[in-house]
């Protein structure tokens, strides 16, 4: 059994680690663990003049809309870095409570770049919080500059994303809900 304290779900679907995360993080916090994190809402149909890209932070249950409607005309959304800055003091502010884990949606591409939710993923090192954190395929090479070996790597659908929680004693009860939540591999 490995001692790292930081897991990273790679994946190329990001909508289905969205949904996958966000059970993970929902489930946890049900049945009873202290969660930090954010998870990306997804409301929104792929109508490329929509946007409606929101995260919720796990332990405050704060909602922030992320992105910034370009309006009519614009093709996507564009990330509003104001707000991921405030999520960003959102998680310190969590981390600072001491939560049984960090769960985020995503190492984008504001991290790739040096920026956005390094700082608390840095604290969350600092506290010993255990660390799961999803990592597009495409800033894959970025995560591992800035994490060196201290993490370990599953792709998305990996039933050994369950045995590192476990390890950590971070399942309890939540394995039906993370299940129900996320769709998650049940245990073989």
């Amino acid at each position: 059994m490995s001692a790292s304290n930081i897991l990273a779900v790679v994946y190329t679907d990001g909508l289905a680690a969205d949904k996958y995360l966000a059970g993970w993080g929902y489930a946890l916090r049900a049945a009873g663990l202290s969660v930090a994190g954010l998870v990306q809402l997804n409301t929104f149909e792929r109508d490329p003049g929509k946007c409606d890209m929101a995260i919720e932070e796990l332990f405050s249950g704060t909602v922030l809309q992320l992105s910034e409607d370009r309006g009519k005309g614009s093709s996507g959304c564009r990330l509003d870095r104001s707000i991921l800055t405030q999520a960003a003091g959102l998680l310190l502010s969590a981390l600072e409570q001491r939560p049984d884990i960090l769960v985020l949606n995503k190492f984008g591409k504001v991290e790739a770049e040096g920026e956005g939710l390094r700082d608390a993923l840095a604290k969350a090192v600092e506290l010993g919080v255990p660390i799961v954190v999803g990592v597009p395929f495409r800033n894959l090479d970025q995560w591992r500059l800035f994490v060196g070996d201290m993490a370990e790597e599953y792709p998305v659908d990996s039933p050994r994303i369950r045995d590192w929680l476990a390890a950590r004693s971070l399942l309890r009860d939540c394995e039906r809900e993370a299940g129900d939540a996320a769709h998650a591999p049940s245990s073989h």
